[in-house]
């Protein structure tokens, strides 16, 4: 997934670096706890810098307004626990303080052995963000807080969950690498429509014309057999279509 997100750098003259880390996460969950972490690193290494999920793509030049302390939040704008998203944080050695106190409240709340039980409503909603924000607030840090879009595609958010984008957008930061592990027809469908490039609706005339598999914006669509899926995980993981509405939210994923 990196190789998307070094071109868009080496594309914007943007100087980059991947940390591999080497261990199994029991969780999803456990993985986002390692995020302060790999910040604190990053820090340490560069001075400042823009943290962004492997999986991010940057389709525009980063703003000068955008400056640390920085962490994007979600958009249509959730509670305390998931106000904030972890995946676009911009800090340099300022903001080592509540960083630090990010890992603490994550350390000491074992925020990492949280399954997909523990939640208030949907799987994963308590992670490492809830310790972020609780942070954040004790120490009385303000951050500038671009947004990151989750439903609708006409808005003016700086940030868009999935491959789509508007003339605003300087970050998409999509979901559909999790398609492989989502066997639920409405989830696969939810993560279809959250991330396809393209106008969502396409899908239904692109399952009913024909019979043999075509592709559009990066999606394979099998017409004969009422299947689909990302062209990359095309056919290990087709999907049947789920014929029927779906609610994106931004406090799900």
């Amino acid at each position: 997934m990196f190789a998307g997100l070094r071109s868009d750098c080496e594309r914007w003259g943007y100087r980059c670096h991947l940390y591999e880390i080497e261990k199994d996460y029991p969780s999803l969950m456990s993985a986002w706890c390692n995020h302060p972490y790999i910040i604190k690193k990053g820090i340490e290494d560069f001075g400042t810098v823009l943290f962004l999920d492997v999986e991010c793509r940057i389709v525009a030049p980063i703003p000068d307004s955008w400056r640390a302390p920085l962490v994007s939040i979600r958009w249509p704008a959730q509670k305390f626990w998931i106000y904030y998203n972890s995946g676009t944080v911009m800090a340099d050695e300022s903001c080592l303080p509540w960083i630090d106190a990010w890992i603490r409240v994550i350390d000491s709340w074992k925020m990492g052995e949280l399954d997909d039980a523990d939640h208030v409503h949907w799987p994963g909603d308590l992670c490492d963000e809830l310790a972020l924000g609780a942070a954040l607030t004790a120490l009385g840090v303000e951050v500038r807080t671009p947004r990151l879009e989750y439903v609708h595609r006409d808005s003016t958010a700086e940030l868009a969950r999935g491959y789509w984008k508007t003339p605003h957008t300087i970050i998409q930061h999509p979901t559909q690498h999790h398609w492989p592990r989502v066997q639920d027809l409405m989830e696969s469908k939810k993560l279809f429509e959250q991330n396809y490039a393209g106008a969502p609706q396409e899908a239904e005339r692109l399952l009913s014309a024909g019979a043999a598999p075509r592709t559009a914006n990066g999606w394979t669509f099998d017409p004969s057999r009422q299947l689909y899926a990302p062209c990359e995980y095309w056919p290990e993981h087709a999907r049947p279509w789920f014929d029927g509405p779906v609610q994106l939210t931004s406090a799900q994923r």
